[in-house]
């Protein structure tokens, strides 16, 4: 058998997986062995489940199994449902501000998608387990839809295949609740933003077998941009069936319609970091055309989430989802590249020429996850074992167009033309991306103190450009951790793990490029006070990337692999709750990262601080008036070149809500002082503007 026919047998066993599992639980001999089975792990159940304060004491990304926090060695954040509740998060971007490890907002305001840099890098981001995208345009996961976050820092291909080495931010969908609950949620706030969302969940039959959730959201909104729409109409209907205890099969779909524009902008130096003798370039200013610039997203999506347990051993999980994106993504941008010290076209430095860019992409992506989890001791030492096999597939057919505009347009007094005619667009040959990977992993535990953690994993990933030859790449990555716990509740920690990500494109000369490589050698401690809402953290990690693209010294035209890169960090992190009336987040996070050819990475700070309490005056899980508010200090960035240095910055963020029964009253506001500030700056040279101030009202009923 070929290797592509094994690959693909692999990824069909996985799908049959779950019907054998359905199949055995439905002889008429597996009766009494149900009643006698232990129940399903409560994977889904603890992460549907209210938080109490912001400290979750459990994940599943980490390790693809309900692991503590406690006893994962690895940094791991969780943004709880009350984190984003109380901060009152209108994206996922959003949500990252106050998490160690973590550059929120790395290139200011984009509404093309939610970027970050997390150790120093991009990160990989999931859905319920699966990757969402494989590059690319795509449309942005409506935060309302989320039950929470984790963020797990550090390279995870050892679980999840392909990746960067800065680790993933794992997004949880809200689930069918056995318990009902009916909510209805409006927002009004600045840039004309109005919302209404609903969560509906509950039982469908008295016996408790079937259980529904539908959620929806619809806004009309601007954004900090002049004329550029934040509109969005979306619908997540989900059912869940548990025939029993232990098996649970839920089925959810999502359907999202986005009609934005584009935010980022690609400002010039001059006006933004550095001073223009016309003053600073409006924040707001929109460098496009308002009749043809866009950013539109229809999203459609389905994904199934089984589980089954066959008895005190074994359970089976498989996860499975199928998208449709299509975006039109159509924008001018200033030439700020050909002469980045002096872009300007009048000796007044106000006018500037522009290009024009068109892609109209269908993406479409098939992705599994099947694994087997046995529970067994041998003599003292008690095992988890993973075992599991996941699949991806990515196909993207585009057309594309660019183009130059000569016409001077005005960064400060802009007179827009109606009539503009894009550049003429063509097909761009297709896309193709497939990965099938298998792993193993084995948590252990023994003497009531020590854990270990050891992986090992598998990769065969191509990708295929319509016209040229399809490129392959395999890989073998694996981790190790080791923690001994103490009985007043202190955990040290110590982890070795990989990554591998292939890169799509071709060197000058048409060659494929080698996978990144990164490991991480990780050491840290956790606290938790034994029968605490606390968790505190302590990490140190030294990170290194292979195979960095740099240029190639005997071809401008051309990049060549003789990058690396170390990135060594520290990250501090805490979350408790005081006195039942103060809830507390508190990090600190220094990251120094150096690529060996001399130049900086660009927007990434050494230093980072973030602070955010909420006071509830008659107790934090009842009724009444809480307030709130939080500092996020940013240090100062530097471009490449290190030559342009972006000032460091402290943002203030305030809450204040009142809960009444089935009604809250809530009202946030970020960057209170509306600071106009660059988040970043390149040596190409453009700026990216960060957010400026933005006011939300809410007003939620329950029934």
């Amino acid at each position: 058998m070929t290797p592509q026919k094994t690959r693909l047998a692999c990824a069909i066993a996985s799908l049959l997986l779950p019907v054998a599992a359905f199949a055995q639980t439905t002889t008429p001999d597996s009766t009494d062995a149900k009643q006698k089975a232990v129940q399903l792990g409560t994977v889904a159940v603890t992460s549907q489940t209210a938080d109490v304060g912001y400290t979750k004491n459990d994940a599943t990304a980490g390790t693809k199994t309900n692991t503590a926090l406690i006893d994962t060695a690895q940094a791991i954040s969780v943004v709880s449902a009350a984190q984003l509740r109380d901060q009152g998060v209108l994206t996922v971007q959003d949500a990252l501000r106050y998490s160690a490890g973590v550059r929120a907002e790395a290139y200011g305001v984009d509404s093309r998608g939610d970027d970050a840099f997390l150790r120093g890098t991009s990160f990989s981001q999931y859905l319920d387990g699966l990757r969402q995208y494989f590059g690319g345009a795509y449309a942005r996961t409506e935060p309302y839809f989320l039950d929470h976050i984790e963020i797990v820092r550090g390279p995870s291909s050892v679980l999840y295949g392909q990746g960067t080495t800065g680790g993933l931010i794992a997004l949880n969908s809200k689930l069918p609740q056995s318990t009902p609950m009916h909510e209805v949620d409006v927002q009004f706030g600045n840039h004309a933003r109005k919302q209404i969302a609903f969560d509906f969940t509950g039982p469908l039959d008295t016996q408790g077998h079937w259980s529904y959730r539908l959620i929806g959201v619809a806004r009309d909104a601007h954004s900090q941009v002049d004329y550029t729409p934040d509109d969005r109409k979306a619908l997540a209907p989900s059912i869940t069936w548990t025939p029993d205890k232990d098996t649970r099969w839920t089925v959810l779909t999502n359907l999202q319609f986005d009609r934005n524009g584009s935010t980022l902008n690609f400002l010039p130096h001059s006006g933004t970091l550095l001073p223009n003798p016309n003053g600073p370039i409006p924040a707001n200013r929109n460098t496009s055309e308002p009749s043809f610039d866009r950013y539109n997203t229809d999203q459609r999506s389905v994904t199934s989430l089984f589980e089954h347990r066959f008895n005190e051993t074994w359970k089976i999980t498989q996860n499975l989802r199928y998208t449709r994106d299509n975006v039109d993504y159509r924008a001018l941008y200033p030439n700020v590249y050909s002469n980045p010290e002096n872009p300007f076209l009048d000796e007044a430095q106000r006018e500037v020429s522009r290009y024009s860019y068109v892609a109209i992409s269908k993406h479409r992506r098939l992705v599994a996850d099947t694994n087997a989890q046995a529970d067994f001791s041998t003599g003292p030492v008690h095992h988890r074992v993973l075992i599991g096999l996941d699949a991806g597939r990515s196909h993207t057919d585009s057309v594309q167009g660019s183009g130059f505009d000569a016409t001077p347009f005005d960064l400060y007094a802009p007179t827009y033309n109606p009539n503009f005619v894009g550049p003429a667009t063509a097909r761009a040959p297709s896309t193709e991306t497939r990965q099938v990977g298998a792993y193993v992993q084995d948590q252990l535990e023994w003497n009531d103190h020590w854990l270990a953690t050891v992986g090992l994993r598998h990769d065969a990933a191509s990708t295929k450009t319509e016209g040229s030859d399809r490129m392959k790449d395999q890989a073998t990555t694996s981790r190790f951790g080791l923690m001994y716990k103490f009985d007043n509740g202190i955990v040290p920690y110590v982890s070795y793990t990989e990554s591998f990500q292939p890169l799509d494109t071709l060197d000058f000369y048409n060659h494929p490029y080698a996978p990144l490589r990164g490991k991480q050698y990780e050491a840290g401690v956790k606290y938790q006070p034994v029968g605490s809402q606390s968790l505190f953290t302590a990490t140190w990690y030294d990170l290194r990337e292979e195979n960095r693209l740099a240029p190639d010294p005997t071809n401008p035209l051309n990049q060549i692999q003789a990058g690396r890169m170390r990135t060594h960090g520290v990250e501090l992190e805490g979350s408790t709750r005081i006195a039942d009336h103060l809830d507390l987040l508190a990090t600190y996070t220094w990251t120094n990262a150096r690529p060996d050819d001399g130049t900086i990475v660009a927007g990434l700070p050494k230093n980072q601080a973030s602070v955010w309490g909420v006071y509830h005056v008659n107790s934090a899980d009842g009724d009444g008036l809480s307030f709130g508010a939080g500092a996020r200090y940013i240090g100062r960035n530097t471009d490449e070149t290190g030559t342009l240095h972006v000032p460091q910055k402290t943002l203030f963020d305030v809450m204040a809500a009142y809960d009444m029964g089935p009604w809250r009253i809530s009202l946030n506001i970020a960057n209170l002082t509306n600071q106009i500030y660059p988040a970043s700056c390149l040596a190409r040279g453009d700026c990216f503007m960060g957010p400026r101030r933005s006011i939300v009202g809410n007003v939620r009923y329950r029934f």
